[in-house]
């Protein structure tokens, strides 16, 4: 295994273009999960996202394999730093966009959150900090009441 990390990264292989949607969810799952909890494992990432124990062993396998994870069979699962440094991003972004859709289009907190689970993985980091940086501006320079708001930007 740690042959084939030596070679990805020697074959100056881009990593993160390489990831699937589902592999970063893998990466946020697992980041949330070490946050919050002293050992992260395959049963609370299976239930978190919401997949078989069996996916989530060869969703490891594979981040493993790009090493973007630490995973042996009845081990710790852990991010390495190129794993943890992805995670951070995709959570980024997630907030940003969670936040914009939240505060400006006033989706609830739920409809914010599944909506931004599914457009994080399309957008560039540089976008997500723009996301966040209108959604500041408007939170401080805007002031109008949410019923103003909402009339705006309400579809006809």
């Amino acid at each position: 295994m740690r042959l084939v990390r030596i070679c990805s990264i020697l074959a100056g292989m881009n990593i993160k273009q390489t990831l699937t949607p589902s592999m970063e969810d893998y990466l946020e799952s697992i980041l949330k999960m070490d946050t919050f909890n002293s050992t992260v494992k395959i049963k609370d990432i299976s239930v978190d996202l919401k997949v078989q124990m069996p996916s989530v062993v060869g969703a490891l396998k594979s981040l493993n394999t790009k090493g973007l994870v630490v995973y042996e069979k009845n081990s710790q699962i852990e991010l390495t730093k190129e794993g943890k440094k992805i995670a951070v991003s995709i959570k980024e972004r997630h907030e940003a966009i969670a936040g914009f859709l939240q505060n400006i289009f006033l989706y609830s907190e739920e409809e914010a959150q599944n909506t931004a689970c599914r457009i994080e993985h399309a957008v560039k980091p540089e976008t997500a900090k723009q996301f966040r940086n209108l959604t500041n501006y408007f939170k401080k320079n805007i002031k109008m009441t949410r019923d103003e708001w909402d009339l705006i930007i309400q579809k006809e």
